[in-house]
């Protein structure tokens, strides 16, 4: 078994051993299992979702952060997460149709990244809501 902390600025969301952890990493999205190699990874905006104990896929919506995992531990620290029992249909919309005019109305580079971040957030919300129906 993993253990895994989800910690985001405002609070740990969760700790617990898990048997596995699917990440949206910046490259690539990755899984990790009981005794994976040693690894620090940024993540990109996307899905993270891990297999618990009692066999129950959990997801969460993320924006963004890092994962260190050595020894079967793994740190993970998230910009902002939002698991699958939060999330709401309309909220989700609301948020794809704001980020859709943020990135048309973006005039610098930096408002275009974060506009997308959130674009990406927005999808993955989205997406685990179509996947839970």
């Amino acid at each position: 078994m993993l253990y895994i902390e989800l910690v985001t600025p405002e609070k740990k969301i969760f700790s617990g051993e898990v048997q596995s952890v699917w990440f949206p990493g910046s490259l690539s999205p990755f899984q990790v299992l009981p005794n994976h190699a040693p690894i620090v990874s940024s993540l990109d905006a996307g899905i993270l979702k891990f297999l618990d104990g009692q066999n129950k896929i959990v997801k969460y919506a993320i924006t963004g952060g890092f994962v260190d995992l050595h020894n079967n531990k793994a740190s993970i620290m998230l910009e902002k997460a939002v698991s699958s029992d939060e999330l709401k249909l309309d909220e989700a919309k609301l948020l794809l149709e704001k980020a859709k005019a943020a990135i048309s109305g973006a005039k610098q580079s930096e408002d275009k990244i974060k506009a997308q971040k959130e674009l990406d957030f927005a999808k993955a919300c989205l997406s685990i809501l179509q996947e839970d129906n």
